[in-house]
């Protein structure tokens, strides 16, 4: 849950508190009335056997003011407070979630978790590291054939390769990714300064293996 959920809720958890303390305070005071209300109609018999008898309709009473007023009042704010911060609470956290499920919408990751690739953004340039003549440019014309864009082809300065492996320009690890897996090959690493050197402004290089000879 956000941090402003769960401070909301606490606020308004306060806020009820306080409340209800007011609530006793008034119902004491409103208590103390009632009683003193009690005590003068004890004595009211008294009263009347004075020499300047009070008539009922001027029989003079207690001052009890509002507070039941005042209680029932509290009470609905109390209530009310109380209420508000919950609905606060349940916005905050459906405006929280709707903005995690905005974001995800907004983003286009794959099923896999990598970002999806436009294979014609991509410049795929292939070195041959083996012995075995037009590797690199029939590799070349395999990732055309997929939508990528061919860049050079060029022989590695290591041609006892076994392993094949694709490098990648800064910020292209996923279209590497993508390519290594459209070729079977599942080592991928940052383009080294030998490699850029052959390559010029490809993104994405493969460097063949004799895995790729088979």
């Amino acid at each position: 849950m956000p941090l402003i959920v769960q401070q909301a809720g606490a606020t308004a958890g306060l806020a009820a508190v306080l409340g209800l303390g007011v609530l006793v305070v008034l119902y004491v005071a409103q208590a103390r009335d009632v009683r003193r209300l009690r005590e003068w109609a004890g004595t009211a018999p008294e009263r009347a056997q004075r020499a300047v008898p009070v008539t009922p309709s001027r029989r003079p009473h207690p001052r009890i003011g509002r507070r039941p007023v005042a209680v029932a009042l509290a009470g609905v704010l109390v209530l009310g407070g109380a209420e508000a911060g919950l609905r606060g609470c349940g916005a905050d956290e459906h405006q929280g979630q709707a903005r995690v499920d905005g974001g995800s919408k907004g983003s286009n990751p794959s099923r896999g978790g990598v970002a999806t690739v436009r294979p014609g953004d991509v410049t795929v340039a292939v070195l041959n590291g083996t012995t075995v003549p037009g590797l690199a440019a029939a590799l070349r014309d395999r990732a055309a054939a997929a939508g990528f864009r061919g860049g050079i082809v060029d022989d590695y300065s290591d041609k006892q390769l076994a392993a094949s492996v694709v490098q990648y320009a800064p910020g292209h690890q996923a279209e590497a990714q993508n390519v290594g897996r459209r070729f079977g090959i599942g080592r991928s690493e940052p383009l080294t300064a030998g490699t850029r050197a052959l390559t010029g402004d490809a993104t994405v290089v493969v460097i063949a293996g004799a895995d790729q000879a088979r």
